[in-house]
């Protein structure tokens, strides 16, 4: 009897037992969302369904770009976030819709690699290495791999001055390589017809000209330029009524306007992170043509300094700190070279008299 009793008490705590783990399990299936599977998508379609780069994907669709990164492959994706493009004044799908789908498809497939790169493809601590683009001309892939003593300096991967903060997401027909800016690039053009099809560049093109700076920027190159915009000369009273009055001959042309320009050199603005991890160099100098100062790029703050030196007192002129905005506004790719945006001045003309 006792035997009888213990047995269906045994029996019936088993039950008990496995009707808990049903209902737990049948609760856990009712409750849980299921997160999507992200490593066997499609281009196309993983961009699709990821709200972060929505903006890219309505770039892509506009353009008619889509269904490429649908096929087969394979492709490497470097695709820029929705902060990527608000920094660049696009904030919403309807402001992609008001560009030129040509030029914007010619931008987008700038950022598609028709193979696939993963990190373990990149050489390291490699610096400028071209890969072709869907675009018909090459981006340029830089890496700093390792700092001794800086763990997060291992692996600082760009791709044309941007800086993938994601690396290696895997796709079904390829990789993808989240970046933090969208990627400039202007085929056709020089560092010169950039500037001049640029209204808030006028004041500085206007006094590259009356110095006798201007005609060479058509030319081969390579160029770096730093370019205020008109407001940073409006800053410190450079209004181009006031430069319109300047005198070349009571001025150094080349202190004053030809300083922004690197000659011979072609700089992205990560270019200074990636050497500063390859061989510690965090500065850069270049001499203006003609005249007794040296204008240096330096690792002063997050994204750099600008600094004009006197040559003969050793001492700086003016100091212009590179801020965020003149980042994401920077790194325009022309085919002579690179035009970078600065909010500031280094020289005001009461420092550029000639003696």
């Amino acid at each position: 009897m006792n035997k009888s009793i213990n047995q269906m008490k045994h029996t019936g705590l088993v039950f008990c037992l496995l009707l808990c783990t049903l209902l737990s399990a049948c609760k856990y299936d009712d409750l849980s969302v299921k997160k999507p599977n992200e490593t066997f998508r499609l281009g196309g379609d993983f961009l699709k369904n990821n709200y972060d780069f929505s903006l890219f994907y309505t770039a892509l669709q506009y353009s008619g770009l889509v269904d490429k990164l649908n096929e087969a492959g394979p492709y490497t994706i470097i695709a820029p976030n929705n902060k990527a493009f608000n920094e660049i004044g696009i904030q919403l799908p309807g402001d992609i819709y008001k560009l030129n789908r040509d030029s914007l498809k010619q931008a987008m497939a700038y950022h598609i690699i028709p193979r696939k790169l993963t990190l373990a493809s990149f050489p390291v601590n490699g610096v400028d290495v071209r890969y072709e683009t869907l675009a018909g001309i090459s981006l340029y892939e830089s890496i700093g791999s390792f700092f001794p003593g800086n763990a997060a300096a291992i692996n600082q991967l760009y791709f044309s001055g941007s800086l993938v903060y994601r690396k290696d997401v895997v796709l079904a027909n390829g990789t993808l390589q989240a970046v933090d800016k969208v990627m400039k690039q202007y085929p056709g053009k020089t560092v010169q017809s950039w500037l001049a099809s640029r209204p808030n560049f006028s004041i500085y093109v206007s006094g590259l000209k009356k110095f006798g700076l201007w005609d060479e920027l058509a030319g081969a190159g390579p160029f770096t330029i730093f370019a205020p915009d008109n407001q940073a000369f409006i800053n410190v009273g450079m209004t181009q009524e006031i430069v319109d009055q300047l005198n070349p001959a009571d001025y150094s042309g080349p202190r004053l306007f030809g300083a922004y320009i690197y000659y011979d050199k072609s700089y992205f603005m990560s270019d200074r992170v990636i050497f500063g991890i390859i061989n510690a160099e965090g500065s850069y100098k270049s001499t203006p043509r003609d005249d007794d100062s040296s204008m240096n790029w330096f690792a002063g703050s997050t994204y750099g300094n600008l600094q004009l030196l006197s040559k003969i007192t050793n001492k700086w002129y003016y100091m212009v700190t590179l801020t965020a905005n003149d980042v994401a506004l920077s790194d325009n790719l022309c085919n002579n070279g690179l035009v970078h945006k600065i909010s500031g001045v280094l020289m005001k003309p009461e420092n550029a008299r000639k003696n």
